[in-house]
C-alpha cells in the first residue's frame, strides 16, 4: 500500500517527461552524408598508414644487418685482478670484467 497518494503518478509523469526529452534530442549530430564522409576519411588514413608501414618494412629489410661485436678470445683465460674491487663470489662460473678508459 502506498503511503503517499499520487506519488506513483508523479514518478510516472517524471519518467515520461524524461523519455520525451531524450526521444526528441538528436542521437547523432551528424547527417548520414557527414558520417559517410568521415568514414571515408578514416579509410583513407588507414590506407596511408598501411602504405607507410609497408615502406618502413621494405627499408628495414634492405638495411644490412649489423655484425655481432667481436673482440679477443679470452675464453678460459685467467686474469689476476690483484686488489681491485670485485662483487660476488670468487668461485663464480662466470666473471665479467669491464675495461674503461676515462680519458
Amino acid at each position: 500500500m502506498d503511503r503517499h497518494p499520487g506519488s506513483n503518478r508523479r514518478v510516472i509523469a517524471t519518467l515520461g517527461a524524461c523519455f520525451l526529452a531524450l526521444a526528441s534530442a538528436p542521437v547523432w549530430a551528424q547527417s548520414d552524408a557527414e558520417l559517410k564522409q568521415e568514414i571515408e576519411a578514416l579509410k583513407q588514413g588507414q590506407q596511408q598508414i598501411r602504405k607507410e608501414l609497408s615502406e618502413i618494412k621494405t627499408l628495414l629489410q634492405k638495411r644490412p644487418t649489423a655484425a655481432a661485436p667481436s673482440g679477443p678470445n679470452v675464453s678460459g683465460k685467467i686474469f689476476d685482478l690483484g686488489d681491485k674491487p670485485v662483487k660476488g663470489e670468487p668461485t663464480a662460473k662466470l666473471t665479467l670484467i669491464e675495461f674503461l678508459d676515462y680519458q
